[in-house]
């Protein structure tokens, strides 16, 4: 994302003047601000764990989830609310492994605290809350999902982080370990058919969207049919290749996301339909 504006000359000396950086960004691509807001704090949080990973005692952290659609489809991804972390380490408690990586650490200016308690998730993944600040006066806050590595997790792809210093000033990591995008389309195809608890809908048609721009990307069949058939197997939920329905209750969510993305497909079924063509070929790869 290369901005048109002439470059800032240096770090912005104040969170009012990284707000303004933020707004005038956030009209030229034509987003909302908080996006913008979010983009920043992500990229700094991975600057802090990187970081954090190169110390003697340090953990390793991984990238997942939207932001790691984001990564590798900018604009084109749908926004996302949170940030997705793997944590590579089968011992550590893993809220509190997170809160040291960042404690006392200060990138470019920016803090990160942890606001409230963790929650726990039925999943074993862990939620948390952190307040950002710039140069001591308050940026954002984000959501943090981390959860411990899964087979097949342990592999990394590195991909151009989001780059912060034409638009802001402010200098961030070049390139940030995202899991790979097999493994990365086949949680998405397990989550989009989990069955749901009783009495609970699935909503997440989301998934729909996302495995639309996914699929564009894929060029390793056998490999994602490999990763398909681990992801399903060690979830246990339900089977591989999975039915692929699409519930009444997407169809409008649907149409209006694919409408905000200008995806070529905003039917909901017809969109599944190429989602069954997809896992057909992924099943058939050899």
């Amino acid at each position: 994302m290369t901005s048109r504006r002439k470059p800032p000359s240096g770090p912005p000396p104040s969170v009012g003047v990284l707000g303004r950086y933020a707004r005038a960004y956030a009209k030229e691509l034509g987003v909302a601000e908080g996006r913008i807001r979010a983009w920043i704090a992500y990229m700094i949080l991975a600057g802090v764990l990187e970081r954090s990973a190169d110390s003697t005692d340090g953990s390793r952290f991984t990238i997942k989830g939207g932001v790691a659609l984001e990564l590798r489809l900018r604009t084109r991804a749908r926004a996302t609310k949170d940030i997705d972390l793997v944590l590579h380490d089968a011992d550590a408690e893993l809220a509190r492994t997170l809160e040291r990586a960042v404690a006392d650490q200060e990138y470019q200016g920016f803090t990160f605290r942890r606001k409230g308690e963790p929650l726990h998730l039925d999943n074993g993944t862990v939620s948390m809350q952190l307040a950002v600040t710039y140069h001591g006066d308050s940026w954002t806050s984000i959501a943090v999902d981390l959860a411990r590595s899964e087979p097949g997790e342990a592999e990394v792809e590195l991909v151009p982080a989001i780059a912060l210093e034409e638009a802001f000033g402010i200098t961030g990591p070049a390139d940030l370990p995202v899991i790979p995008l097999r493994m990365h389309v086949a949680q998405k195809l397990h989550g989009m058919t989990l069955p749901p608890r009783p009495g609970r809908r699935n909503e997440r048609f989301r998934d729909l969207v996302d495995l639309l721009l996914l699929e564009e990307m894929v060029t390793d069949y056998s490999g994602l049919r490999d990763a398909c058939q681990s992801v399903f197997q060690q979830r246990g939920t339900h089977d591989w290749p999975p039915p692929l329905d699409v519930p009444a209750h997407w169809v409008e969510p649907f149409a209006r996301m694919a409408r905000d993305l200008e995806l070529p497909v905003t039917d909901a079924e017809p969109a599944m339909i190429r989602i069954r063509s997809f896992v057909e070929r992924i099943c058939a790869a050899r």
